[in-house]
């Protein structure tokens, strides 16, 4: 979950998706999400609204600001090229702002569990294995080619969106260091479908006391869940991610390092607007 949820902000960031307007209508997109798994009665709505409130007010005020000026910053070196240490320093921040929202919303979500109905949880395995399936069909009874080709090409697409059209010398690098990706997308279905039943069972104490000290360890330990060949084919991608982003941005040409600043530029000024909206 916690991957999920950093590459799903990672790919608003590098979209051509307005941040502003995304951001200012968070609680709908969370409702929606949350809609997706369970049908909550009129209570659990209200109650679902008033926490994301809270927790989307706290971001707001305490972290839009450091994005802002983590933004700010970054423009600031990349002209010099972008090396390994320091696209490490990038997504070890990323780590430290998830783990910090996830504190100040894991009550929220206990909250709204504690009121689930034995039909609701009844009906999540289901929706679950649907949104599982989802995942992992873009990978699913694909050649290794084909998941290769595709990871190639999502590559190029988030790059795009930050530093314009690739080059024929650019997409011939990712061309090759494509074929160095090893398939993921089944592995991480199959982790969260573990790691489900997981929850599954730890809901159905949730009237109980011990409740969210359940919740709360479960989650703690979700990377037990990942099993060897995830753990290992996941850190192989992400070497290989890191390795492919370090060489593309410390080697575009001067009209594509122009665009990557002022688009940092841009969602520094973004993030600063929003959180003075507060």
């Amino acid at each position: 979950m916690k991957r999920v949820i950093i590459l799903l902000l990672g790919t608003l960031v590098l979209s051509g998706c307005s941040i502003k307007m995304a951001y200012n209508n968070l609680d709908r997109l969370v409702r929606w999400g949350v809609s997706d798994y369970v049908d909550l009665n009129a209570e659990q709505r209200k109650l679902l609204q008033r926490e994301i409130d809270q927790v989307h007010r706290w971001h707001r005020q305490n972290h839009l600001p450091q994005y802002a000026e983590f933004a700010y910053a970054f423009s600031k070196v990349v002209g010099d090229g972008v090396s390994e240490a320091c696209l490490n320093m990038v997504f070890d921040q990323f780590e430290v702002w998830f783990d910090e929202v996830e504190t100040q919303a894991t009550p929220a979500v206990i909250a709204v569990m504690q009121t689930l109905t034995d039909e609701q949880v009844a009906t999540l395995p289901a929706k679950l294995s649907a949104s599982n399936t989802e995942l992992a069909e873009p990978e699913q009874d694909k050649s290794l080619a084909e998941a290769q080709t595709l990871w190639a090409e999502e590559y190029a697409e988030v790059l795009k969106n930050f530093i314009g059209r690739l080059n024929k010398e650019q997409r011939a690098y990712l061309a090759r260091r494509s074929l160095e990706y090893q398939p993921e997308r089944v592995l991480w279905a199959e982790y969260r479908q573990r790691f489900q039943t997981a929850l599954i069972e730890v809901l159905k104490t949730r009237r109980s006391e011990q409740f969210p000290t359940a919740y709360r360890d479960l989650v703690a330990a979700r990377e037990s869940y990942y099993g060897d060949e995830l753990t290992a084919v996941f850190e192989h991608n992400r070497q290989l991610n890191q390795d492919a982003a370090s060489h593309l941005l410390s080697n575009l040409t001067p009209r594509q390092s122009q665009r990557f600043v002022e688009r940092l530029t841009d969602l520094g000024d973004d993030f600063a607007e929003l959180a003075a909206e507060s």
